[in-house]
């Protein structure tokens, strides 16, 4: 069992200002941004993540697009295999994929998570 700190080594926040259907994308081009950008600023590589946690509350009603755990590794071939979850908890979405993440990493099953939040609302 892992008793040592869990630390987040990176983070990327999109321009909320931006309206990606107008500019032709959608929640995958959106995963797609997130996902490289969070790899980027935590200095990691796809091939050093070991599960996938993604946060979500509105999937489903502004985009019909529920499945959204395995999103990443539609985007980042190297992610492909990796086991993901998707985290659904109104407001508190981001925060409940973080515990898991957390919980993952403590546990000793996995040495680094990829914790993401997606929620594409400028659509409608």
């Amino acid at each position: 069992m892992n008793s040592g700190p869990v630390w987040i080594v990176g983070g990327y926040q999109s321009d909320f200002a931006r309206n990606l259907t107008k500019e032709g994308g959608d929640l995958s081009t959106l995963t797609a941004e997130v996902t490289a950008s969070t790899l980027q600023a935590a200095g990691i590589s796809a091939e050093e993540v070991g599960v996938i946690h993604v946060a979500n509350a509105f999937g489903q009603v502004y985009t019909g697009q529920g499945h959204l755990g395995a999103m990443p590794a539609s985007t980042v071939d190297e992610l492909w295999g990796v086991p993901a979850s998707r985290h659904e908890g109104a407001c508190a979405s981001g925060s409940l994929a973080v515990l898991a993440a957390m919980a993952d990493l403590e546990s000793g099953r996995y040495d680094c998570a990829l914790v993401l939040g997606v929620e594409l609302e400028k659509n409608v």
